[in-house]
């Protein structure tokens, strides 16, 4: 299966800020993300990204699969496509493959993005780059025990200010 990371960072590469205030959003990346995740019918993300989300927001809503990861797997979705699961990132990934996918996009969070760049199931990280700095957020990734060299495939301006840099990942 291939996965991509989809996510909008700061300048200096957070993705959030402090109080997780999604304000700083160009419309450019908005459209991207939708665009990703309607083509890949295949959401992952933790459950803080969701609960920025839900309901009115979610990529995905009468088709697809949207796995949010969590401990409480037993909350109410907001939409059929939402799965809440507590499995590792390889048992998503089966999950989402029995299901017929064969792409994924990961749209958050840093414990998300961490997890399956852990477990080496990544192979392409698309940032869309914001003309934002914050001085304290969340970063792309928590400190974990990975370096994987990278390939640049496309940078694109996406607005005056805002470019997309894609990546595939050396494995």
């Amino acid at each position: 299966m291939k996965i991509t990371i989809y996510m909008a960072t700061s300048a200096n590469s957070l993705t959030s800020n402090e109080r997780n205030d999604p304000f700083w959003l160009s419309q450019e990346y908005g459209q991207g993300f939708m665009q990703i995740a309607q083509q890949t019918k295949a959401v992952i993300m933790g459950k803080k990204t969701y609960n920025i989300l839900a309901p009115d927001y979610l990529p995905l809503k009468d088709e697809g699969t949207l796995a949010v990861l969590t401990h409480d797997t037993n909350a109410a979705p907001a939409n059929e496509a939402v799965v809440f699961t507590d499995k590792t990132p390889p048992e998503i990934v089966a999950m989402l493959e029995g299901r017929g996918h064969r792409e994924a996009v990961i749209i958050g969070g840093t414990a998300t993005t961490t997890a399956f760049m852990q477990a080496g199931l990544v192979d392409d990280i698309i940032l869309v780059i914001e003309p934002i700095l914050f001085g304290g957020g969340l970063p792309l990734f928590n400190p974990a025990d990975f370096e994987y060299p990278l390939h640049l495939r496309e940078v694109t301006k996406l607005n005056d200010n805002t470019i997309r840099v894609h990546y595939s990942i050396a494995k």
